[in-house]
């Protein structure tokens, strides 16, 4: 029994080699590459998200970034 799922999506020819020369240049296979890729982005967007909740609640409370950024420095000044 497979352990993993195949998804199939189309790109265009030039930057089907890109991504084959990008895996090979790291020694990856293109599915690794790829599984990485989508993980980072994955990620990335997780962190956005998570950024903009944060943001939009500080705003709520009348907290700036300047403020948080102030006891950032205080906290690693003590580190």
């Amino acid at each position: 029994m497979r352990t993993t799922k195949i998804i199939a999506f189309s790109v265009p020819p030039g930057f089907e080699r890109e991504i084959q020369q990008h895996a090979k240049s790291e020694h990856r296979t293109v599915s690794e590459y790829l599984r990485e890729a989508v993980r980072q982005y994955m990620t990335l967007r997780e962190f956005e998200r998570t950024r903009k909740t944060v943001s939009k609640r500080l705003k709520r409370k009348g907290i700036k970034p300047a403020d948080v950024e102030a006891v950032l420095s205080g906290v690693r000044k003590r580190a």
